[in-house]
């Protein structure tokens, strides 16, 4: 993985609006199953990235304990 971009939920929802509205314009009717397929297909390993992210930024060894009381 790359050093990832930033940016904020805003810019996702926005993307994926614009996506949406490409999706329905410009794409015929027959292959719009296909076209939120390869979105689907490009967001697959992303919740797997995030997850690195998190864990690089914890560092080894400083993974957050839980506060037992925290359950009940």
């Amino acid at each position: 993985m790359t050093a990832p971009t930033t940016g904020t939920e805003y810019d996702a929802h926005s993307k994926i609006d614009s996506l949406a509205e490409k999706i329905e314009n410009e794409v015929p009717e027959e292959l719009r199953n296909r076209a939120w397929g390869l979105v689907l297909d490009a967001l697959y390993w992303v919740p797997q990235e995030i997850e690195q992210l998190v864990e690089r930024h914890q560092g080894p060894g400083d993974e957050e304990t839980e506060d037992p009381s925290a359950k009940y």
